[in-house]
């Protein structure tokens, strides 16, 4: 009987091509190495995780997925076997062939960045002159293709004032599915962080624009990068579905290296095994695994939000302070005096 997980995130190169600001990948912090993509390392991974996983999805991301060796054939082999596919890219690297391709083989939805109406604003946080450019052109590419976008953009204090705009920009191109994250530290973000990180007042305003604007508009706005409840309550903004870190992973995507190694969270720099060299019974239920569930940090103690909130993103306190026993590091970043509601009332 297979492992009953139905969504994987494969994470198949750790290289990129980019140097964003803001980039949460771990190996993008100081003291990392990128590790080097092999691709017969890739295809045993892949189909290591079809057999033993019962896939529904499969979404695959890096680094930037499009500079991986045999990329389309690894998706090929998803799709021979049934499998629902999203590409997490960063618009920059492929062209219409690469595109068309892989919209005849049936991947359903491509994600890419889009920070801004303004160019210069864009590429700022992507740290690449043309970047803009490159993804709408990307984005027109599969609007004649007929194949479903999703941008992403994250939430910085270079591009929070113009969210407004920028919202209807991405209706003008066609978009109809809009994903707010807000800057989340990790990874090169973390050396950023002073230059990135918004005011909470920016914050909770950019979350009522975007949910105005879903309200009125033909636009799926979701905001997939979690928050702590006392920083952004989502009864605030009842159009746009607010994520939270939970603790059941077999509800949630769980990232997958191209050597097999197991992370509960692509945000996570913690491996919590090997596909190849443990089983996924001990694995998911290592006292690491219990971890994500019973370590309750001291400040949000007593937090009658914890059950869905868990403090905000458990592997950005992983990243920042090497221990899930500790809050999301936004909230001490945006100063605690600052808060509306203490997390303990």
């Amino acid at each position: 009987m297979k492992f009953p997980l139905c969504h994987v995130i494969f994470e198949i190169t750790q290289e990129c091509n980019l140097s964003c600001l803001y980039c949460y990948n771990y190996w993008r912090g100081k003291g990392h190495i990128a590790q080097q993509y092999e691709f017969k390392s890739a295809q045993k991974t892949l189909k290591r995780i079809l057999n033993i996983f019962d896939l529904v999805h499969i979404t695959f991301t890096g680094g930037e997925p499009f500079l991986a060796e045999g990329f389309s054939e690894l998706i090929l082999k998803c799709r021979l076997k049934g499998k629902g596919v999203t590409v997490i890219s960063n618009g920059t690297v492929a062209a219409e062939p690469d595109y068309r391709i892989l919209s005849m083989m049936g991947v359903t939805l491509f994600e890419f960045p889009l920070h801004s109406d303004n160019p210069a604003i864009h590429d700022k946080m992507t740290n690449s002159v043309g970047s803009f450019n490159k993804v709408i052109e990307s984005i027109g590419c599969l609007q004649e293709l007929k194949t479903d976008v999703c941008v992403v953009c994250v939430l910085t204090k270079l591009n929070i004032e113009s969210l407004r705009d920028t919202l209807h920009f991405a209706q003008q191109l066609g978009v109809r599915r809009f994903m707010l994250a807000r800057f989340n530290i990790g990874g090169r973000g973390i050396e950023n962080s002073e230059m990135l990180l918004p005011s909470l007042e920016q914050l909770k305003s950019a979350f009522r624009i975007a949910d105005c604007f879903a309200q009125k508009n033909k636009m799926k706005i979701t905001a997939n990068v979690c928050v702590p409840e006392c920083i952004i309550d989502p009864s605030d903004y009842p159009h746009i579905p607010v994520s939270s870190c939970g603790s059941d992973f077999l509800k949630k995507p769980v990232t997958i290296d191209s050597s097999g190694n197991v992370r509960f969270c692509n945000h996570s720099p913690v491996k919590a095994g090997n596909i190849f060299s443990e089983s996924m019974d001990s694995i998911f239920n290592s006292e690491y695994a219990r971890s994500w569930k019973n370590d309750c940090p001291p400040y949000c103690s007593g937090c009658k939000s914890w059950d869905i909130c868990h403090g905000g993103c458990r592997a950005a306190s992983e990243q920042l302070y090497g221990s899930l026993n500790h809050e999301d590091p936004i909230i001490g970043l945006l100063k605690r005096d600052y808060l509306k509601n203490s997390p303990a009332d």
